[in-house]
C-alpha cells in the first residue's frame, strides 16, 4: 500500500488526480456506460454508444454517435474530416471547444481518450451530419441524457450499481485531489495520509490498510474495488462533502485539510448510524467479486453480443495505437 512507503514521493497535480485506481479504468463500465441504440427496422440494438458521467452530467462518445448517424465503419475518420471541413466555421469551432477528451473503454477492454460531448453539444454536432437517423438519435439523447445519476443507480442491479458508484468515486477523487493541492497536499504520501483521515472518520479509526486487512485483500488490491453498493455510496458522500467543505472554508494547509476530512467522515458515519439507523460501513459485507472481476465478465459478454461487422471499432481508423496502462493508486 502507498501509505507504507518511505520517503517523500513528490507528485504532480495530474499524478495526484490519479490517486484513485479503478482496475484499468477511470470511468463507469458495463451496461451503464455502453448503451444500445436500436437503429434497425426490427427495433433491435445494433450499435453501442459509450457514455460517461463527468462534471455532473452525461457525456457521450462523438465517434459512436457519428457511427450511428452515418453507418460508417470508420467514424473516427469521418469525425476528423468533419472537424477539418468546418475548421473555419465559428459556430462549429465553439462546439468543438466544448468537447472533452475522456478515456472510454473499447470492446477489447482497452482505455483510450476520445472526444466526448454532453447532450447540448452533441445535439449541435448532429445538426452538421446529414442523416435520416438524426431525429431518432436526438430523441434518444434527450431521453438518456436527462437521467440523473441517482435515478440510474436506483434502477441497476447490485453489480452495475457498484460499477457506477466506483466510477463516480474515481471522478470525484480526481476533483478532490485538485482541490487539496491548494492546501499543500502535493505528494502521493500526503494524499494517502489525507485519504486515511477521511477513512478514519467514516470507519471508526480504520485506515485504508486496516480496511484492506479486515477484508482479507492481497497487497495491491484496492479497498474501493471490494465494496458493495451501500459502502461505496457512503464513501461517495464522504468525498463530495469533504471537497465542498474544503472549498467553503477556504482550507489552505495540510493539518486543517486532514482535520476537515476526518470531521466530514465522522459526520457521514453519524448520519448513517444515528440518524438513519443504518449499518456502520465496517460491518457491511465484502462482495464475493471485485470490480475488476465483474468488468472482465461484462467485457466478455459484450464481445460475444456485439457483431464485429456492424461496429468493428469504437474508434474507427486513425485511433491511437497507444493505450493507457497507468494504474491509478489509492
Amino acid at each position: 500500500m502507498r501509505d507504507e512507503r518511505d520517503g517523500q514521493d513528490i507528485a504532480t497535480p495530474q499524478e495526484l488526480a490519479n490517486e484513485d485506481r479503478m482496475s484499468e479504468s477511470d470511468d463507469t463500465s458495463g451496461d451503464l456506460a455502453l448503451l444500445p441504440f436500436a437503429d434497425g427496422e426490427d427495433g433491435r440494438a445494433s450499435r453501442l454508444i459509450r457514455r460517461q458521467w463527468h462534471d455532473g452530467r452525461w457525456f457521450f462518445s462523438v465517434v459512436d454517435v457519428i457511427a450511428v448517424l452515418t453507418d460508417s465503419d470508420a467514424p473516427g475518420t469521418y469525425w476528423g474530416m468533419m472537424k477539418h471541413r468546418l475548421a473555419n466555421d465559428e459556430g462549429f469551432v465553439e462546439v468543438f471547444t466544448k468537447c472533452e477528451k475522456l478515456k472510454m473503454r473499447a470492446l477489447d477492454g482497452k482505455m483510450r481518450p476520445t472526444d466526448a460531448a454532453d447532450v447540448e453539444t452533441m445535439l449541435r454536432i448532429i445538426q452538421s451530419v446529414p442523416s435520416p437517423k438524426a431525429e431518432p438519435v436526438r430523441q434518444w439523447l434527450a431521453q438518456v441524457g436527462a437521467q440523473r445519476l441517482e435515478e440510474v443507480a436506483a434502477t441497476l442491479g447490485e453489480d452495475q450499481r457498484r460499477q457506477l458508484l466506483r466510477g463516480e468515486i474515481a471522478e470525484k477523487n480526481r476533483s478532490l485531489a485538485g482541490t487539496v493541492t491548494g492546501a499543500g497536499i502535493v505528494s502521493s504520501r500526503d494524499f494517502a495520509i489525507f485519504q486515511d483521515y477521511g477513512y478514519m472518520g467514516l470507519y471508526a479509526g480504520e485506515k485504508a490498510r486496516d480496511i484492506a486487512a479486515r477484508k482479507g485483500l492481497a497487497r495491491g488490491e484496492h479497498v474501493l474495488d471490494w465494496m458493495g453498493g451501500e459502502e461505496l455510496a457512503a464513501n461517495w458522500f464522504r468525498i463530495t462533502q469533504a471537497e465542498a467543505k474544503l472549498k467553503r472554508d477556504g482550507v489552505d494547509n495540510k493539518a486543517d485539510a486532514n482535520a476537515t476530512h476526518f470531521a466530514v467522515g465522522r459526520a457521514v458515519r453519524r448520519f448513517i448510524v444515528d440518524e438513519l439507523g443504518g449499518t456502520p460501513p465496517e460491518e457491511l459485507p465484502t462482495p464475493a467479486q471485485s470490480i475488476q472481476q465483474i468488468e472482465r465478465a461484462e467485457r466478455a459478454r459484450l464481445e460475444r453480443e456485439a457483431p464485429a461487422r456492424r461496429q468493428p471499432s469504437l474508434f474507427g481508423e486513425g485511433a491511437s495505437a497507444s493505450e493507457d496502462t497507468t494504474k491509478e493508486r489509492e
